[in-house]
């Protein structure tokens, strides 16, 4: 699907080194290996959240029990296959390693891993074996030697060889000890030859007739004999040792036998390993870069937000230090032309579009923000950089052509094309003319393409085709210095004479060039320099605006949750004068009805007993009707007007009294707050001043509620916690008892930060992260106090 160029020269296979770094085991190492671009949605977006997964295990979960494997286990079960093959004891550790990791991944958080599905499945079907590892462990120590407990009969010939050893070294210490000792002489100690045990003697006093002649000395001085006395004992010593020789054979082709009969399931535990070690080395690499997962979309689109080449994140070592850039291509913005200034950045622009795109249809997290989109593109093609080859006798500009006709040869809708300096390498008129007829041959092929040039002429196309679209790397021309901030819909200026004076270029040079350049080149700088100007200003305005703005959505939320209590308490007041005027009606029903039972005693006629109870019912719906009356007018003897001062009595505050609406409710001004007011609610003002945050406050309608979330993805530590601590009490005057605080996943800085901060809030009781159906670990779910 992607040429081996394209890679080449997005230096993706940097990227799948950099993760294989991270593996630890071989098996993983062989699976990051086979990582590349897919074009099967549904299996990319599995790899995706089986990472997402794998990183929270990560940053949240308890330590996941993988550990660095170095040797292959693979090949030594296809050994024990092999019947008559046994494996020895080194072998057997080996084994026994792969056994002991596939146990502990088994049985890895039995009671939490249930929040991590995906990585719950590879877990559930690893198989452990302890009746295995416990024989090897019984079989073989630490060291790789076959221990004495493998079988009785094992233990027996080592013991007879242990007896057998003690009384031939004493009968030969004996016979040292018995001899005279020559002058100067220091080598009378028991040792072995060719298996066999001996003693030392100086060549001067050897005779045939001492015993069997196994070696000499390098110098010749000493002879290694083995005394007639003990050659039944050396004999007896080595038919034990050809007992335990065979014994130990028996024992291991048996193990290796068990071995073999498991050697399926291990080998694929061997391949649930790599796979369980590969995502947990992507989980850290996503980590490093700060990734995020991408949205996999069916179209060939591309929507990268705050994107970040990874390899400089890398380098730097900090994610703040690389300046994202947010960049799109679709149906309707199919080319995307990109200007500025040299080391401006607009390679780097170009290789962190297509890594990230690589990246993503290979089902890895990209530095990236979550809301980044990436389509299925079948074919990727980059030309990027000059490849100016001697041995091909290949210039710039013909190595540039050769890469571009491949990619247009293939160009379709589903295909990503990034060009770097399209046309350059040749007589400025005619490359600009071929990069003009090759922008227009991709638009009619439906292709996405993102260029960079320093064509000027270029830079109209966008006024001419409504499928190309420029932007520029940000140039500040106060410091002569490139900001590397990439502008959507702006053309730039290339900056050569500003550049070439920072640089050191004599001014009179710079001058010189200044007035040469065209009139009509002059005019474009001119009104990029313009609009890079108006673009400040609006920045800066915007800014003060959106403070302004939080400020106002604070008071509003404020002024909402008083006017949630004031409906409350007036409903809970209509309630309770309604519960008592139905308790007393029922009280008086009873109290009559218990009378007219005494009229019936009283032989009273049936027709006036019905004419009673139907003047009853008259009246006691006439005295309900005239408690929901008098419930609803303002106290008795005040009649309120527009522009009097009064005073809400459930919220305690004073306001001015702006429209009457009927006779049962009016509008009031509280500050420069106005709500709206059952009459019955309002008293006449005494004299009493509003607080100075009402004057303050900006004037917006009151009429939702507290909501029982707050989102606080993408703000700093600071600006999260002032504004959890303002939701907070806003949460518990609305009566709320148990809210969701939406962080994201990120690094997991936010969520301690946060997590802390709760722990020591006076209104908490607990808190927890939330299940998988709750968000995860992106969400942190907070009980108050009651």
């Amino acid at each position: 699907m992607i040429d081996g160029h394209t890679t080449r020269t997005l230096e993706f296979r940097k990227i799948v080194s950099l993760i294989r770094g991270k593996c630890l085991t071989v098996y993983g190492g062989a699976e990051v290996d086979g990582i590349g671009p897919l074009d099967n949605k549904a299996e990319i977006e599995q790899s995706l959240a089986e990472i997402s997964e794998m990183k929270d295990i990560v940053n949240f979960g308890t330590p996941f029990p993988l550990c660095r494997i170095e040797n292959d286990g693979r090949d030594l079960l296809s050994k024990a296959q092999v019947e008559g093959n046994f494996l020895d004891p080194q072998e057997m550790l080996l084994i026994l390693e792969l056994v002991e990791i596939s146990s502990g991944l088994n049985g890895y958080d039995e009671d939490g891993r249930d929040k991590y599905p995906l990585i719950d499945d590879y877990l559930c079907r690893l198989r452990a074996f302890p009746e295995l590892a416990a024989d090897i462990k019984r079989t073989v120590d630490e060291d790789g030697n076959v221990r004495d407990k493998a079988s009785p009969a094992l233990r027996k010939i080592r013991a007879d060889l242990w007896e057998g050893r003690r009384k031939i070294v004493g009968r030969l210490e004996g016979i040292l000890s018995a001899r005279v000792k020559q002058t100067g002489w220091q080598d009378d100690v028991v040792t072995q030859r060719n298996d066999r045990y001996v003693i030392p003697i100086p060549s001067s006093r050897y005779r045939g007739d001492m015993g069997i002649l196994h070696d000499r000395s390098q110098s010749g001085a000493t002879l290694f004999i083995e005394p007639k006395e003990t050659v039944e004992l050396n004999n007896r010593i080595n038919l034990l040792l050809q007992e335990e020789k065979a014994e130990v054979r028996h024992i291991l082709l048996a193990l290796t036998a068990e071995i073999a009969r498991r050697s399926e399931s291990l080998l694929e535990n061997t391949r649930l390993i790599g796979t369980l070690d590969r995502l947990h080395a992507a989980a850290l690499f996503s980590n490093q870069i700060k990734g995020n997962r991408p949205m996999i979309v069916a179209e060939s689109s591309v929507d990268l937000v705050d994107a970040r080449h990874p390899l400089l994140i890398v380098q730097l070592g900090s994610v703040s230090e690389v300046v994202p850039i947010s960049i799109g291509l679709d149906q309707l913005r199919q080319v995307v032309l990109v200007t500025g200034p040299n080391t401006g950045g607009k390679t780097i622009c170009l290789k962190t579009v297509g890594l990230s795109v690589l990246m993503a249809l290979s089902g890895l997290h990209i530095a990236a923000d979550e809301k980044s989109q990436v389509g299925l593109f079948r074919d990727v093609f980059a030309d990027i950089g000059d490849e100016q080859s001697i041995e091909l006798s290949l210039s710039t500009f013909s190595s540039h052509i050769r890469n571009i006709i491949r990619g247009l040869v293939k160009a379709s809708a589903r295909t990503l094309l990034l060009f770097d300096e399209i046309g350059a390498g040749t007589d400025p008129k005619e490359g600009s003319a071929l990069a003009e007829a090759i922008i227009v041959h991709t638009i009619e092929r439906k292709a996405r393409l993102i260029a960079t040039t320093h064509y000027s002429q270029l830079k109209t196309l966008a006024m001419e085709h409504t499928e190309v679209e420029n932007a520029s790397l940000e140039f500040d021309r106060e410091t002569l210095g490139p900001t590397y901030r990439l502008r959507m819909g702006l053309p730039g200026s290339s900056y050569a004479v500003e550049i070439a004076g920072r640089l050191g270029m004599p001014d009179s040079i710079c001058r010189k060039a200044a007035q040469l350049r065209g009139s009509d080149e002059k005019s474009l700088d001119n009104l990029v320099a313009a609009i890079e100007s108006e673009l400040a200003r609006i920045k800066t305005d915007r800014k003060e605006l959106s403070e302004r703005l939080d400020r106002a959505r604070e008071h509003e939320e404020e002024y909402r949750r008083l006017a949630d209590r004031l409906k409350a308490e007036v409903d809970a007041e209509k309630q309770k004068a309604l519960d008592e005027t139905e308790r007393f009606l029922a009280e008086t029903r009873r109290e009559v009805e218990s009378l007219v039972a005494k009229i019936r005693k009283s032989q009273a006629s049936q027709k006036a007993v019905r004419d009673f109870h139907k003047n009853l019912r008259k009246r006691q719906k006439g005295a309900v009707r005239r408690g929901e009356e008098l419930r609803q007018q303002p106290p008795a003897g005040i009649a309120f007007q527009p522009g009097d001062s009064v005073r809400i009595i459930s919220l305690n505050r004073d306001g001015e009294i702006t429209e009457l609406i009927g006779k049962e409710r009016a509008r009031v001004r509280v500050g420069n707050i106005v709500t709206t007011v059952e009459l019955r609610n309002l008293a006449p003002a005494e004299g009493a001043h509003p607080p100075e945050a009402l004057r303050r406050a900006a004037g917006y309608s009151i009429e939702e509620t507290v909501r029982p979330e707050i989102h606080l993805r993408g703000m700093t530590g600071d600006e999260a916690i002032e504004q959890l601590d303002r939701y907070l009490d806003r949460v518990v005057m609305a009566g709320l008892h148990q809210v969701y605080v939406i962080h994201g996943k990120g690094t997991g800085t936010l969520q301690r930060l946060l997590t802390n901060y709760l722990k020591g809030h006076p209104e908490v009781a607990s808190l927890r992260m939330g299940d998988w159906n709750e968000g995860g670990a992106g969400v942190t779910i907070v009980k108050l106090k009651e």
